[in-house]
């Protein structure tokens, strides 16, 4: 089948879903293109290490598409995808409590930002650091307060898909979200190093300094003379 006559925005995710499970198996890639940032945001908010993040992600679709036929259009696609991630997550974080295998290690690339072609170098280089700042922030929220903000702030979901991805009420969402920001902003300020801000140190140091000796000496020459 050419998936290239198929309008892949427009097709639904249920439509997609019953074509797959009658045959058109090509057609996985289109849910797995759409839902893959979600997916991604949801996992580390359990998994830090990238390579158990991106396996993670891979045993989800794995599951997903063996399961596809038990799909039900009574939720969301997204929402049945993510509780299947957070599943893997969790089993994937208690195998590797037992042996001891979870390690940390840098990871890129997690928040939705703005094309970067369009940005000259240093404030490229700014809002990497910004976004990395921000990624080390949220990643010192607990668990529980890490995939509410996830889904809410960076994900953009709403309230009500949130507590049906978590099984959660909406109240008990809204509530954790709330402590979730307040811990955050705490994060943030423990994570600031407020000694650096605004240094006068190194060469912007030793340039005053050598400019007003330099004053200095010359006075004292005119005097001399």
């Amino acid at each position: 089948m050419n998936t290239s006559r198929v309008n892949k925005k427009e097709m639904e995710d249920f439509l997609i879903i019953e074509r797959i499970v009658n045959g058109d198996t090509e057609l996985f890639e289109i849910l797995m293109r759409r839902h893959n940032e979600l997916l991604y945001r949801t996992i580390r908010s359990y998994i830090q290490t990238e390579a158990d993040v991106q396996d993670t992600i891979q045993d989800t679709y794995i599951k997903a598409f063996e399961k596809l036929y038990q799909f039900k259009n009574n939720a969301l696609f997204s929402t049945w995808l993510v509780r299947i991630g957070i599943n893997e997550a969790l089993q994937r974080k208690r195998k590797a409590h037992k042996f001891r295998t979870i390690a940390l290690q840098q990871y890129a690339n997690v928040l939705q930002i703005e094309d970067k072609n369009i940005m000259n170098p240093e404030n490229r280089t700014m809002y990497k650091e910004s976004y990395c700042f921000m990624e080390k922030a949220i990643d010192t929220l607990p668990e529980k307060y890490k995939i509410v903000f996830m889904l809410k702030e960076v994900e953009g979901l709403g309230i009500s898909e949130i507590s049906k991805c978590l099984n959660l009420s909406n109240s008990n969402v809204k509530v954790r979200l709330f402590r979730a920001r307040i811990m955050l902003k705490d994060s943030i300020l423990k994570l600031t190093d407020y000694s650096n801000i605004f240094e006068f140190g190194d060469a912007k140091c030793d340039r005053i300094v050598a400019s007003v000796m330099e004053y200095i000496y010359k006075q004292q020459s005119l005097k001399q003379l």
